[in-house]
């Protein structure tokens, strides 16, 4: 016939399958290489590992809550009716609470040199990231010159070492959320909007990179109209590496401008090219020569750009709508790979060194 256990003999068997359970975990481990544990934190189960590990019976895990059915509607306008994006939004609730890093005036240098505006990204010691700080500086800047008749063109070039080292994903203003679909959500709009300025700023628009690009620090460079490079540059979009999709208008506009070879090796591959073959293969417009002042020589080229009546090359090959549909597009295919295992495979293997 069947047994029936009283309360007490249940709670002791479950005490000896717990303790068996711990004595097979401890010898698993003892068995695995001892160089796996060398110089590495402390070992912590998370609790759906802990929860694995105990045979005691576990209530079902509750459901995240559903965001509020009007939570993305709300968000989606407020952006749209004060045309910001999460940089900036993230900047006005700085601002907002007093917070000392809501003060970006120092992110970007400005300077006139005749009719064209020089902007220096100016967050040497952090290699100018594309954050919150400088991104909602630069969203600033754009629209003031838009608007501004002293400003027929814009060179935008980096202080010290780097041009731009890319997008900062952990400070580019996404908020800590639970829900996946509102993440997912902020996640796209964010990269959306890093190159919406870039796409719509109707004077001509140009780079003098100084030094390394990486990631939207080299795709932003083909939404402005000519670029021009020290011979220390480098440009490199290693997306592939970093488990995640192409950005900044880059499935359209490299082809364009390098043709399908150069578009392969550095979108496909993640190849990073010297300013010299960058040059050769047509994503550098202009190869400055050692020595020479680069910011000088690309005003001079802005100021003869101007003079011939010439406006937005972008617009030479593509209409605005084509190009806010593919930033939308890729917006939302990045925000979709940061929840794919090879971007978190990828940010293991970066950490892990």
């Amino acid at each position: 016939g069947s047994t029936c256990w009283s309360a007490a003999q249940a709670a002791e068997a479950a005490d000896r399958t717990r303790k068996m359970a711990s004595i097979n975990t401890a010898a698993r481990l003892s068995r695995l290489p001892a160089a796996r544990f060398v110089s590495r934190a402390p070992l912590t189960l998370s609790a759906p590992r802990a929860r694995w590990l105990s045979t005691a019976p576990q209530p079902a895990p509750a459901l995240e809550p559903a965001p509020p059915s009007d939570f993305l509607a709300k968000m989606e306008d407020r952006c749209s009716r004060e045309a910001l994006y999460p940089p900036a939004l993230e900047q006005h609730r700085r601002e907002a609470s007093g917070s000392k890093a809501a003060d970006n005036t120092g992110a970007i240098t400005i300077e006139l040199r005749g009719r064209v505006a020089v902007w220096t990204l100016n967050q040497p010691e952090k290699l100018n990231p594309l954050n919150v700080t400088i991104l909602s500086r630069l969203t600033q800047l754009f629209a003031e010159a838009a608007s501004s008749p002293a400003v027929d063109a814009v060179v935008l070039t980096g202080s010290g070492r780097y041009l731009s080292s890319g997008a900062a994903f952990f400070d580019v203003g996404v908020d800590k959320v639970n829900w996946p679909s509102v993440l997912h959500s902020q996640v796209a709009r964010l990269n959306v909007g890093i190159f919406h300025p870039f796409i719509h700023f109707p004077k001509p628009l140009f780079i003098a990179a100084n030094g390394p690009a990486v990631g939207g620090g080299t795709t932003m460079q083909l939404l402005c109209d000519a670029v021009l490079a020290a011979p220390g540059a480098t440009f490199h979009t290693p997306f592939k590496k970093l488990g995640i999709t192409k950005e900044g208008c880059s499935t359209l506009t490299f082809a364009q401008k390098m043709g399908s070879e150069g578009a392969r090796r550095m979108l496909d591959e993640g190849e990073k090219l010297s300013a010299a073959e960058a040059a050769r293969l047509g994503f550098v417009d202009v190869l400055v020569e050692e020595g020479s002042d680069l910011v000088a020589a690309a005003c001079e080229f802005a100021e003869g750009w101007v003079s011939e009546g010439r406006g937005r090359r972008i617009l030479e090959h593509n209409t605005l709508d084509e190009l806010d549909e593919v930033n939308e597009q890729e917006g939302q295919q990045l925000a979709s790979a940061i929840f794919s295992k090879a971007f978190w495979a990828a940010t293991l293997r970066r950490r892990r060194g």
